[in-house]
């Protein structure tokens, strides 16, 4: 094990600076050292002769077994004292060392000990004596270890039949299978149920074995096929392949030439690896190959009519344009079919908290069987001993597909969201249809990167500033100036409502343009960015963009070839700009609000010419205004507020929802009001939820007590609306204000 921030990883910590003590300052083979000394560990827990363990699996030992053993008897208790079981521990200290590099090329994120007991008690029902369980990307064999303690338990002797007739593995790496031997080892003292087990595992890249080997091994396929399979794109960037060189660099910084030799080849060699994969698994051929899609695939093949899998996969299979097909796949080849949606704030991988990631458990259609008439959602919480999942929701498959043509599945934890979700698509309208007048246009007017030669720092004759993400807020451009630095490393400076200003870090010369990005640059139209998140204070931010700027490619703009008045651009601001249009989109994005996900999220039916249509032009006309007087007050900042709490009421309206329906959406913003100060006696500021049940109470002529609770908000300096990372612009006009 490398350190890591995970919570297994800590708990191991311990067991594995014992281990690199036995090891000692022994510098050669270090690696051999120690499997050899988790493997007198496994002995100590299995029972099993160490020396004959070793001389049937070939292992030349540095240490007599005697010594091993002896020397193992401090990993053993550490591992007692950790709290995981043996079998799952050493599966985990068995892992072959990744650093950041290795693990984005190979796509290994390793499963820790909570998710491989989750995924093994999720299938309990279905293990039975003399199945064929395969794991066709095993790594060290932690979920074949955790299905087998559901399986046995502390029963040896069904552990050894268990080992010997039901445990199938392959893997690229046969250090790898080693470590599924050692850890499955401790179930037992019977070197002979290890051996015939043994002889049914794979040294392959189970993408690319042929049909025939794995028909060798199960005729009629596998009862149950569990994985956690490499999660990575065959496509190599320019990005990974610098990393892979050695070189510390943050995304979107500056590059040498110099550091790409070799790119080019390398490049190449990814693509022929995508060809043999996409020409195997059709699912691949929509859009950029990835490995997950391939073992998805492979492991619906691998299961038997009947049977079941069970595998943990990126939160893109439920959301992505280009899993359509495998969800088609799954839907149809499956007689059950549920997901559970987790992420990664318990620490479960080495990479971002905020990552989400899927379980998905699927019985597979036997002849007769037509696909699965609905599919289960239920989401997952963890704590450092295991994971807990909510209540499912089952989702209708002709329902969905009414809603939803693509099959993403939105994420509702309840079965209220889901009929709230469900009334809401219900009552949009779908911009794809023929002549929609909100049919739209969308242009990523500048590539970030193949442009970045041209940039210039500072102002020049015939150069645009170019808008970047961070730039753009909800009705405001410019929230942002530019102080200094580069990339994710670039400093940059918070602007307070009513101060808005185009303060760019680049500019970009008119001449490197290309046409279509030329001709938007000379007309106003809206542009949001696309970077998110549905766990962000909020998912959409979108702001109008003027003439005589072009935007990066982190802010898409947006026009409307079927009706080009602004009217109808200033509309779609102030829709997509609101909260109940920021819940729908929180149903089914996940890190960027792309093309095709605000394609699937339905307008609701309000033309430019209606009533709540004028009004809401008006508004976002009114909000830019207000965001550009380049003065900051509360009087300007209540201003903004009420403007925007109307214009959810009325999108809330068009698109059907009562009361209860916004209290639903508003418990999906628990960051709105960070930063502001709360009531008296209470934990944290609700002013921008108080407000909008009081404009909504407002309009439908009934008296609230969210009214009062806004009055007395606004009298300790509060303001709704205003984003936590935006609060501390307006301290001084608050302490002025209020003291």
């Amino acid at each position: 094990m490398r350190p890591s921030n995970t919570v297994e990883a800590k708990r191991l910590a311990k067991t594995d600076t014992v281990i690199e003590r036995a090891i000692g300052k022994s510098r050669s083979n270090r690696v051999e050292l120690r499997f050899q000394l988790l493997e007198a560990a496994a002995s100590r827990f299995g029972g099993f002769d160490l020396a004959e363990y070793h001389s049937r699996f070939g292992v030349r030992t540095r240490k007599s077994a005697a010594r091993l053993v002896a020397d193992a008897r401090a990993i053993a208790q550490s591992i007692d004292e950790s709290g995981i079981h043996p079998a799952l521990a050493l599966s985990a200290l068995a892992r072959e060392a990744l650093d950041e590099s290795d693990r984005r090329s190979s796509g290994a994120y390793h499963t820790d000990f909570r998710l491989a007991l989750h995924l093994a008690r999720s299938v309990e029902d279905r293990l039975v004596p003399d199945m064929r369980v395969v794991d066709p990307a095993c790594g060290a064999g932690i979920l074949l270890a955790a299905v087998s303690l559901t399986a046995c338990g502390s029963d040896r002797i069904l552990a050894n039949e268990w080992l010997r007739n039901c445990v199938f593995a392959a893997d690229l790496s046969p250090l790898a299978l080693r470590g599924t031997l050692l850890s499955l080892a401790v179930l037992t003292d019977d070197l002979d149920a290890l051996s015939q087990m043994r002889a049914k595992w794979r040294v392959q890249d189970s993408l690319l074995a042929p049909t025939k080997e794995w028909k060798a091994l199960a005729p009629e396929g596998f009862d149950l096929v569990v994985a956690n399979p490499p999660w990575e794109k065959v496509k190599l960037s320019r990005h990974e392949y610098i990393k892979a060189s050695g070189e510390s660099r943050t995304y979107g910084s500056s590059y040498k030439m110099d550091t790409l030799r070799g790119y080019e080849d390398a490049k190449m060699e990814k693509a022929a690896t995508a060809a043999r994969l996409v020409e195997k698994f059709p699912a691949l051929a929509h859009g950029e190959p990835d490995l997950y899609v391939a073992f998805a695939e492979l492991l619906l093949q691998l299961t038997r009519p009947d049977g079941s899998g069970a595998l943990l996969v990126p939160a893109g299979l439920i959301r992505s344009l280009n899993t359509k097909y495998l969800r088609q796949e799954l839907i149809s080849s499956t007689k059950e079919l549920a997901f559970t949606v987790m992420e990664n704030r318990a620490r479960h991988f080495a990479i971002d908290t905020r990552f989400k990631f899927l379980l998905v458990d699927y019985v597979k259609s036997s002849k007769t069987d037509k696909g699965s008439k609905a599919i289960g959602i239920s989401h997952a919480t963890s704590d450092d001993e295991r994971v807990n999942v909510a209540k499912q929701v089952k989702l209708n498959v002709d329902e969905l597909q009414k809603l939803r043509p693509d099959l993403t599945l939105p994420e509702v934890r309840t079965t209220a969201e889901w009929k709230l979700f469900k009334k809401m698509q219900a009552n949009g309208v779908s911009p794809e249809y023929e002549n929609s007048p909100w049919q739209t246009d969308f242009c990523r007017e500048v590539d970030m990167t193949h442009g970045r030669p041209h940039f210039r720092s500072t102002p020049e004759p015939k150069c645009l500033p170019l808008i970047e993400g961070r730039m753009v807020q909800p009705h405001r451009l410019g929230c942002k100036s530019y102080v200094s630095g580069e990339g994710r490393s670039a400093v940059w400076r918070n602007l307070a409502p009513g101060t808005s200003a185009i303060r760019p870090q680049f500019w970009m010369p008119l001449r490197t343009l290309s046409a279509e990005a030329l001709k938007r640059s000379k007309m106003p139209r809206v542009g949001f960015c696309d970077i998110t998140g549905q766990t962000n204070e909020r998912s959409m931010m979108a702001a109008m963009i003027p003439d005589g700027v072009v935007c990066g490619n982190k802010v898409p703009t947006v026009t409307f070839p079927n009706d080009p008045t602004q009217e109808r651009a200033l509309l779609w601001l102030s829709i997509v700009n609101s909260l109940p249009f920021d819940w729908l989109l929180r149903r089914v994005v996940t890190t960027t609000v792309n093309y095709f996900v605000l394609l699937s999220v339905w307008l609701p039916d309000i033309e430019p010419d209606s009533l709540p249509g004028r009004r809401l032009v008006e508004i976002s006309r009114k909000l830019a205004e207000l965001d550009k007087r380049g003065r900051v007050s509360f009087d300007v900042c209540w201003q903004i507020t009420e403007l925007r709490a109307e214009a959810d009421v009325l999108v809330a309206t068009a698109y059907g929802c009562t009361e209860a329906d916004l209290r639903l959406m508003l418990r999906d913003f628990p960051l709105l009001d960070r930063g502001q100060p709360s009531l008296p006696g209470e934990e944290r500021s609700t002013v921008t939820s108080d407000l909008l049940l009081s404009t909504w109470a407002r309009r439908k002529r009934r008296q609230s007590e969210n009214a009062e609770r806004v009055s007395a908000a606004m009298q300790l300096g509060a303001i709704a609306y205003l984003s936590s990372e935006f609060a501390g612009t307006i301290s001084e006009v608050r302490e002025a204000a209020y003291g």
